[in-house]
């Protein structure tokens, strides 16, 4: 992990050197969340970058969490243009130079949070914040990708930090304090255990994880995606399941919910309508898969958030 991934292709712009001239910035991002937390985190944020999007470079004096919560997205660092899908996210080193572009049809979304390690601020003696922050100096070194949609551990930890950053009411402090130490205390730990132990899930998987991403809003079978990569259902089946530990229609229905979430924010929308943008046979049964992944209906989410 400490190096760059292979996955990763050339780009003839160097961002280490700012974008060169045929390179036009055009920086249409906008800060869609924001979380107020202690040290030593100090920003925690979620951008959203519409196509086209291409940002100034620029590096961080500590260090930078950076990951992708909606798709595909490219964060490009030195020479180096990696794209990234929901799940994906990096820790880059102090001075890291990198910058964003969406070269996608749809608004791509990030997870940032920035931690300075140096200066962990004022905990309670034996809480051991300065020896993770001293661990994670030491183990961030310079460029290290991690994948959390391939690994149990870091999905649940990742997306559990995604929630309390975009969650319509803010969360206590100190949970949304806790689910960040746990997954850079998991980070850390894989880090310093095993290099390479965020490998990315074979060709296969990711293929199929992408065309779920790009047809979120569109109601596919096991057939209709082996059909579309021109593989059987089984082989389908078993990569995927293999790579992610999740069956491909269950993986889909967690994008649909993420989406449910946003389209239910738009108050001129009824459930019936954001059921039938995201491709639900019925908004009774929309209702339930939102019931079995939330905890709540469609309705009760929306009063919750005031909407109603």
């Amino acid at each position: 992990m400490s190096k760059k991934p292979q996955s990763a292709r050339r780009n003839p712009r160097d961002a280490s050197a700012g974008q060169s001239r045929e390179d036009a910035i055009t920086d249409l991002s906008y800060l869609a969340y924001l979380r107020a937390t202690p040290r030593p985190f100090l920003q925690f944020v979620s951008g959203h970058f519409p196509p086209g999007t291409v940002t100034q470079a620029h590096s961080h004096p500590c260090i930078a969490l950076h990951g992708c919560l909606q798709g595909p997205l490219s964060l490009v660092l030195s020479q180096e243009e990696t794209p990234l899908d929901a799940g994906a996210f990096y820790l880059l080193a102090p001075g890291v130079r990198h910058y964003w572009r969406n070269d996608g049809r749809q608004t791509g979304a990030t997870l940032g949070v920035l931690i300075d390690a140096q200066r962990p601020g004022r905990w309670p003696s034996g809480a051991g914040v300065e020896e993770c922050c001293g661990k994670l100096a030491r183990a961030v070194q310079g460029i290290h990708r991690f994948n959390a949609a391939g690994d149990d551990e870091l999905r649940l930890l990742f997306w559990l930090a995604a929630d309390h950053l975009t969650a319509l009411e803010p969360r206590e402090t100190a949970a949304t304090v806790g689910a960040l130490w746990a997954l850079v205390a998991q980070c850390t730990a894989r880090l310093a255990a095993a290099p390479d132990s965020a490998a990315e899930p074979d060709d296969l998987a990711q293929r199929i994880r992408r065309l779920l991403l790009s047809r979120v809003n569109d109601r596919l079978s096991i057939n209709d995606v082996a059909r579309e990569l021109q593989v059987s259902p089984t082989r389908a089946k078993e990569a995927f399941r293999k790579a992610f530990d999740c069956g491909i229609a269950a993986y889909h229905n967690q994008l649909k919910i993420w989406q449910a979430k946003r389209l239910l924010c738009n108050r001129t929308l009824t459930v019936e309508q954001v059921s039938r943008k995201l491709s639900f046979s019925t908004a009774s049964y929309f209702s339930q898969v939102f019931l079995q992944h939330t905890g709540e209906t469609p309705r009760e989410f929306r009063r919750g958030a005031g909407l109603t």
